[in-house]
């Protein structure tokens, strides 16, 4: 019967951006409520693509039941922000600092991946709040580890402050 189940227990665990994007195993400590002032250290795998506000379920960490069941934990994940990176869904975008001679001629930028920097190529001409789109190179699915969104790097053009005489000519030119 359904009640000789132990009842769920419910506690909030805050991850980084990385870890909820990447997943991994953190070790959490949690106040046992049957057991005043006990803490409890607990080895919690994160899931890769797990969002702010969804929930992690750790099944037999609950109470124990009258019938030796335990019921399940759930873990509320709270996702800390990083700083230059956004998320929206599988999709992540973050600002790249391009200078204006390469947006001008065009070059290559290193952008900030989850994973590491990567290369990309500027073309000539290219404009303020272009979006350059890396593909595969934003969260993974939660449901399918095959499936990633993608980053978007939005261009900020770095305008130069103060020209010299010659520079100047020649952007003009």
């Amino acid at each position: 019967s359904f009640g000789g189940r132990g009842s769920d227990l419910h506690a909030d665990i805050t991850v980084s951006f990385d870890e909820a994007a990447l997943g991994g195993d953190k070790v959490i400590n949690l106040s046992d409520p049957s057991a005043p002032g006990r803490t409890q250290s607990l080895q919690v795998h994160i899931p890769a693509g797990i969002d702010d506000g969804q929930s992690i379920r750790l099944r037999g960490k609950g109470q124990m039941g009258r019938n030796g069941q335990a019921g399940d934990l759930l873990l509320k994940v709270t996702v800390d922000e990083k700083p230059g990176f956004r998320r929206e869904g599988m999709d992540v975008y973050t600002t790249v600092q391009v200078p204006f001679t390469t947006a001008v001629f065009g070059g290559e930028v290193k952008i900030r991946t989850l994973t590491g920097e990567v290369l990309c190529k500027i073309k000539p001409g290219t404009q303020s709040e272009t979006k350059i789109r890396l593909k595969g190179k934003g969260i993974v699915s939660l449901s399918n580890s095959s499936v990633h969104g993608d980053q978007y790097a939005v261009v900020e053009i770095a305008v130069p402050k103060n020209l010299d005489p010659e520079a100047r000519q020649k952007l003009k030119e």
